[in-house]
C-alpha cells in the first residue's frame, strides 16, 4: 500500500472516531433537567457574529468613552421538569477587556461564539388573580411611572386594579397605557374615597381579597403571591401584611400592616369594616394607620405577618444586604422608585423572568471556585473582599434589623459591586443585562453583559 493511501484511510479513522465521540456527547448535553451544563455539552449551539456583538452606541449613551468588557452568554432550556437552580452557575470569573468605544459607536463584532454555559428553568405558569383586587392612591403623575412595573405582575392575570388619583389631563393617556401593557385597571379620579370600602364595593363573585398598596409597591411573582394566598381562609376575617423591618419604626408607628408591603384584607373583613365605616371615617390617622386601628377597634382580627412581604424602610441605604442575601424571592417589595431610599430598577430586575422564569429573578449563584464572587440575577455582581465564612449572630444581635432579617453580617467594605445598569429585550426568549462599575480612581468603568437565550421548550 502506498503511504497516500494510507495517510487517508489514517484521516477516515481519525474523522470517524471523532464523529462517534461527538454523537456521545451531544446525547448526554439532552439529558440535564437542573442546574448548570458545563460549555463542552453545548458546542453545538454556536452563534454566528451576527447574533454576537458589543453595542458601541449603548455603551456610549452610558457617557462610556472606553470600558472593561467582560461577556457571559447564558443559554436557557425551560422545561416541566424542571427541580430547582443550582447553587453554582458554571461560568467563569470576569475576565476584562478593554475596548474603546469610538466617536461613532455602531456595533463591534465577536467571533462566532457559543454559550458560556446552559441551565434549566421553569416553563412560563399560567397565572388567573382573578380573584384580587388592588388598590392604589396615588397621583396621575406617579402613576404613569408604576405602569411599566405594575404591568411585571398585573399584566395578562386577569388581577383589578383600582386607582384613585386627583383629577388631571393625564387621565386619558393612563387608561391607553393600562390597555396597551394589558393591566385591568379602573382609574377613578377622587380625592374623596376610601380604598378599602371601594374595593369592596367593586367585588364580585370571585372576589376573594382587597389589596392596598403604595404606588412604588412590587410583586416579583404574582404566581407566587397567588399560591401564597391560597394557603390563607379567605372565607373569615384575614388581616395580613408585614411590620416594618425597622424595630425603631414599629415603636415610632405601632403594630400594624405596612402600606408598601402590601395590606391584604378578605371580603369577611371588609364586610366588618363597612359596618362601622362611619366610626372609623372619624378617626384622626390617614392609610394603613386607619386601616390597623378600624381593624383593631371594631373587630377581633388580628395581623398575620407573612414574612415574605417587605416594606423595606431602608433611609439612604443602597439596599444591597437585602437583595444580594440569597434568602430566596420575596412576595413584595417597596420603595424603588425614590432616592432617598434606595432607587432600584424593579422593571429592569424583573424582565429576566420572561426567558428563565420568576424563580430566577435575584437568584445568587457562586461564581468559580474562590468563594468571594457571587451573581446576584437582575441586581448584581460581586467580589466580595473574603470568602462569606464568617458567623454573623454576635453582630445581627447589636442592630434593630436582627428582629425582622437578622441573621445578619457586617457591610463588607471593600467589596467590588457591579450593579444593573440596563435589561434589554431584543426578542421573545432573548435578553440582554448589562452590569456596570464605576471605579473612583479615574480607570475606565467595568461592563458586564449576560446575554440569555431560551433554546428549547420542552
Amino acid at each position: 500500500m502506498s503511504r497516500p493511501q494510507q495517510t487517508i484511510r489514517n484521516t477516515i479513522a481519525i474523522l470517524a472516531f471523532i464523529s462517534i465521540l461527538s454523537f456521545f456527547f451531544l446525547q448526554r448535553a439532552d439529558h440535564t433537567t437542573t442546574g448548570a451544563a458545563s460549555q463542552s455539552q453545548i458546542h453545538n449551539e454556536i452563534l454566528t457574529s451576527e447574533d454576537c456583538y458589543i453595542e458601541l452606541d449603548r455603551l456610549n449613551s452610558y457617557g462610556y468613552d472606553s470600558v472593561h468588557y467582560s461577556r457571559w452568554e447564558i443559554a436557557v432550556e425551560r422545561t416541566k421538569k424542571f427541580d430547582k437552580f443550582s447553587e453554582k452557575l458554571d461560568v467563569p470569573v470576569p475576565q476584562f477587556e478593554k475596548i474603546d468605544t469610538g466617536p461613532n459607536g455602531g456595533r463591534k463584532a465577536l467571533n462566532a461564539c457559543a454559550p458560556t454555559t446552559k441551565i434549566t428553568a421553569p416553563m412560563p405558569p399560567v397565572v388567573d388573580a382573578s380573584h384580587l383586587l388592588f388598590g392604589v392612591s396615588t397621583s396621575q403623575e406617579r402613576l404613569a411611572g408604576s405602569l411599566e412595573a405594575f404591568s411585571h405582575w398585573a399584566g395578562g392575570t386577569k388581577a383589578r386594579l383600582f386607582a384613585l388619583v386627583e383629577p388631571g389631563r393625564q387621565s386619558s393617556a393612563l387608561r391607553q397605557r393600562a390597555v396597551d401593557l394589558d393591566i385591568d385597571m379602573t382609574l377613578i379620579e377622587s380625592d374623596q374615597e376610601v380604598l378599602d370600602r371601594l374595593l369592596l364595593s367593586k367585588r364580585d363573585a370571585r372576589s376573594q381579597w382587597g389589596v392596598i398598596m403604595d404606588d412604588d409597591t412590587f410583586f416579583p411573582s404574582m404566581s407566587h403571591l397567588v399560591k401564597r394566598l391560597a394557603t390563607y381562609d379567605a372565607s373569615a376575617p384575614q388581616y395580613i401584611g408585614a411590620l416594618t423591618e425597622d424595630i425603631n419604626g414599629v415603636s415610632n408607628y405601632g403594630y400594624m400592616a405596612y402600606g408598601g408591603a402590601g395590606i391584604f384584607l378578605s371580603m369577611p373583613l371588609l364586610e366588618e369594616m363597612d359596618k362601622h365605616h362611619d366610626e372609623c371615617a372619624q378617626l384622626t390617622e390617614f392609610g394603613d394607620k386607619r386601616i390597623s386601628q378600624c381593624i383593631y377597634l371594631h373587630t377581633t382580627t388580628k395581623l398575620t405577618w407573612d414574612r415574605d412581604l417587605h416594606q423595606l424602610d431602608f433611609w439612604h441605604s443602597d439596599g444591597s444586604g437585602f437583595f444580594e442575601s440569597g434568602r430566596g424571592l420575596p412576595l413584595s417589595l417597596h420603595h424603588w422608585k425614590s432616592d432617598d431610599w434606595f432607587p432600584v430598577d424593579v422593571p429592569g430586575m424583573s424582565k429576566v423572568s420572561s426567558v428563565c422564569g420568576d424563580e430566577c429573578q435575584l437568584q445568587r449563584w457562586r461564581v468559580g471556585d474562590s468563594g468571594n464572587w457571587f451573581f446576584v440575577n437582575g441586581f448584581s455582581i460581586i467580589q466580595h473582599s473574603y470568602a462569606q465564612t464568617w458567623d454573623p449572630s454576635p453582630w445581627a444581635r447589636k442592630e434593630g434589623w436582627a428582629y425582622s432579617l437578622g441573621p445578619l453580617r457586617p457591610k463588607d467594605e471593600a467589596k467590588i459591586t457591579l450593579r444593573l445598569k440596563e435589561a434589554i429585550v431584543d426578542s421573545p426568549g432573548s435578553l440582554r443585562q448589562i452590569y456596570t462599575y464605576d471605579p473612583q480612581d479615574g480607570q475606565s468603568p467595568y461592563v458586564m453583559e449576560v446575554v440569555w437565550r431560551v433554546t428549547k421548550m420542552a
